[in-house]
């Protein structure tokens, strides 16, 4: 077993068993066929404009209805009347209006044949794998008796993909062809279903000297992208048609391919682009060391490895010397069966084995990583292989987005998650239209689903979305993070306390007075659960709306105390903070999704929503109680008891109970998240899948099973003292480790405080551990 990558002994069968290679902007998806080998090529800017011209509905000057029905228990009618103004700006009709789509945006197609060769010997000896380390994939075989290989990646230095095609001491006839990809009958279905239409593309391909350009626009828009295709030989010309190449090589081949989203298509110059990619480096080798030099540097700042005996921490040199060392994270062998035999066994044996969740930690940090470019991840990273991508592939943030994203602090990769800020900040005019739009409030209110536009425009009777109003909140609560991780104070000053201060603004106008003093949430939303007998999820209190509020607003007053700035708001925010209501525990001794004695829970959900305070750390109002403590263990042990017609469904709901359970030091629970995620959404290429099966590609899991993984092996909590003035961090090392991970080793663990944890366990006990401060901070470590 490879803990770096993985090998395969059998071309994919579908798109989603392909090869992912990705430098965060462009992502590849190599199938790995033999004689007809498929590079299929996603932006993740590109999203096809289907509702792009759609607003938000005028919603703000009917708040006091929807709020006069919901207090009057008429929830249905509350959850119709945005509806209803929809109807009314749209001519009458109502269709449920979905965020733009992301797509496969063009393939290059490989045809390789062998000419001198008389006698057909077919295909052998094949094997496929992918580098985590340098984000190679390679395809090895043998063709008509001779040795074969191509050779991908995504260079981050370049800005291009570069594909490297070679035979064995023999002559090779290529064919590209650079195309978009066919709408099978099921994409086709896929947007009759979810926008009433299909797509139109406009193709002007373009042929140049040893080039192949195809330029694609969205119909009557103007704007589109274009896909340029580069081919280098060392004996060999290309030969330019429309959209293919063609070459006879007895030498290497490299093939360079960029995408490009265009504003303005007529305005794009194909041969610029062409001169810079000719103007690269020739050299296959020399492109991907540009490239590995940023990548690998990333990717192999945290190391983890399970079930070992023999970890230690010390070089020979430090040992003999009685010195403690970080240690080199590459120095171990990597042994065992292959990794197929590894998927095989584990779902076979019903338990996965220590081997397989460390595979699941390094595929989902390299597919995260590979993902993260100006945009965070969307539902499927930055790859699509079909039409037919589930929820239109979009930034889904009542969940997904965050789950993805939330192992990249504790990885050191801070890098990666500026693009989640960039994306943010980049649809903020879009967020306060929605404020202004739907609420008649200042401040952003950041939509459940997101894609090329912020607007909140994607809602139902029996999901009325646009009443989930904790998502501005849960975005600042990784602003926060970022400040506590890096410690970069000027990070906090003019990005994170601007972002916050305007979510804030948001609950000023937003909250009203119930009738005993406490702030009310009216309208409210669990993300996607409905109270038990009702039809649809309108509420008042959702607990999730609560605790994003009272972490956004403890945040703010601690950051700014500890900092000394931002006086005059400090007391409005502590008085806004006070009038919060109280989390409420139900006659089964559970914490309620709902803090209103009006709804009954429904246990059987995907989502744990109501866990949304215990995601990353345990509040002080739920350490100093135990009772509120007992209520949330309860919360969830429920919820996995009765969670039974919607087994299989939504694996990140797995990882929202995991790190619940991880901040309540319930170790058995974690292992049973991690247990039934490792048997049931991982693909043999270590992709996750959003349902059992796996059935359906998705990236979310990939960032947040990591962080589960690292939240049970350390966790750091910030102290302050009676001004609110963060003074020291507890420590806490093997908090909640699960049975598969009982023994390990791991290197470059970053915690909230700036410091860096090396340590080894055995048997659930710590034998050695260094923490560094980099940040050269004074604090108490408990």
């Amino acid at each position: 077993m490879n803990r770096n990558g993985y090998t395969l002994h059998r071309p994919a069968s579908r798109w989603e068993d392909g090869m992912l290679c990705g430098n965060g902007t462009v992502g590849v998806i190599v199938m790995g066929e033999p004689e007809r080998e498929r590079l299929i090529l996603s932006h993740e800017q590109l999203f096809i404009p289907m509702n792009r011209h759609e607003r938000p509905i005028e919603m703000g000057g009917r708040l006091p209805d929807i709020r006069s029905l919901i207090a009057e228990g008429r929830e249905d009618e509350a959850a119709e009347l945005p509806v209803e103004l929809f109807r009314q700006s749209h001519g009458g009709a109502y269709d449920l209006l979905w965020t733009d789509p992301f797509f496969p945006a063009v393939e290059l197609t490989i045809h390789t044949r062998m000419p001198d060769i008389a006698v057909s010997g077919g295909v052998g000896d094949y094997a496929r794998s992918l580098n985590y380390a340098n984000g190679e994939a390679v395809v090895g075989f043998r063709l008509e008796g001779r040795s074969c290989e191509r050779r991908v990646f995504v260079s981050r230095q370049d800005s291009v993909c570069v594909v490297r095609l070679n035979t064995e001491d023999t002559s090779a006839d290529y064919e590209l062809s650079l195309g978009l990809p066919q709408i099978t009958q099921e994409g086709r279905d896929f947007y009759a279903e979810y926008f009433g239409m299909e797509p139109v593309f406009i193709t002007h391909p373009q042929a140049y000297t040893d080039a192949a350009v195809c330029i694609c626009e969205f119909g009557g828009t103007g704007s589109g992208y274009a896909a340029v295709a580069t081919v280098a030989s060392g004996d060999g010309k290309a030969v330019a048609g429309d959209g293919t190449l063609s070459i006879h090589s007895t030498g290497p081949v490299r093939v360079l391919l960029s995408l490009i989203p265009v504003e303005e298509i007529h305005s794009f110059s194909a041969q610029e682009e062409i001169s810079r990619l000719r103007a690269l480096p020739a050299d296959y080798s020399e492109l991907l060391l540009r490239h590995e030099s940023v990548h690998k540097e990333r990717y192999t700042r945290i190391d983890l490895r399970l079930d070992s005996d023999s970890y230690d921490l010390r070089t020979p040199e430090e040992a003999e010397a009685g010195t403690a060392s970080r240690g080199d994270s590459d120095s171990r062998s990597d042994t065992g069966g292959s990794d197929e035999s590894l998927w095989i066994e584990a779902r076979a044996s019903a338990e996965a084995p220590p081997a397989f969740l460390e595979k699941m930690f390094h595929a989902g940090r390299y597919e995260t990583l590979s993902s993260c470019g100006e945009w965070p991840p969307n539902l499927q990273g930055v790859w699509a292989g079909s039409h037919n991508v589930p929820w239109c592939s979009d930034y889904t943030q009542d969940g997904n987005l965050p789950t993805v994203i939330s192992g990249l602090l504790p990885s050191g990769d801070f890098e990666s998650l500026l693009s989640y800020f960039d994306y943010q900040e980049s649809m903020l005019d879009h967020y306060r239209e929605n404020s202004r739009a739907l609420y008649g409030c200042r401040g952003i209110h950041i939509p459940t689903r997101s894609s090329s536009t912020g607007y909140d425009i994607h809602f139902s009777p029996e999901y009325p979305m646009t009443f989930w109003t904790a998502g501005a909140a849960w975005a600042s609560h990784f602003y926060y993070d970022y400040w506590l991780y890096t410690g970069d104070d000027t990070f906090f000053r003019d990005r994170a306390l601007p972002f916050m201060r305007e979510a804030a603004l948001f609950y000023e106008d937003f909250l009203i007075e119930d009738g005993d003093g406490r702030w009310l949430f009216s309208p409210s939303y669990s993300p996607e659960n409905t109270p038990l007998g009702r039809s649809n999820s309108t509420a008042l209190n959702a607990t999730m709306d609560i605790a994003a509020a009272k972490e956004l607003l403890h945040h703010l007053i601690t950051g700014c105390r500890t900092l000394g700035i931002e006086d005059d708001s400090l007391s409005k925010w502590t008085q806004m903070l006070a009038k919060m209501p109280d989390y409420r525990i139900n006659a089964d001794g559970a914490l309620t999704e709902w803090a209103s004695p009006l709804y009954e829970d429904r246990y059987d959900h995907r989502h744990a929503s109501h866990l949304y305070m215990l995601y990353a750390d345990i509040p002080e109002e739920i350490r100093r109680d135990p009772i509120l403590y007992a209520a949330c263990e309860q919360a969830y042990r429920l919820k996995r008891e009765l969670k039974k017609n919607e087994q299989g469904t939504m694996s990140f709901g797995l990882v929202q109970t995991g790190m619940a359970a991880a901040h309540l030091r319930d170790a058995e629970m974690v292992e049973a998240m991690l247990q039934s995620m490792a048997l049931n959404n991982y693909y043999v290429t270590f992709a996750s899948s959003h349902d059992y099966g796996p059935t359906l590609f998705n990236a979310d899991i990939s960032g947040g099973v990591p962080a589960l993984m690292l939240e049970a092996i350390a966790q750091a909590s910030p102290r302050t003292d009676g001004h609110s003035v963060i003074c020291g961090y507890e420590i806490r090392l093997l908090p909640a480790i699960p049975k598969s991970m009982r023994s390990g080793q791991v290197t470059g663990l970053r915690l909230r405080g700036g410091f860096s944890l090396d340590m080894t366990w055995q048997s659930g006990q710590v034998t050695d551990y260094r923490i560094h401060n980099p940040l050269e901070r004074e604090y108490e470590v408990q």
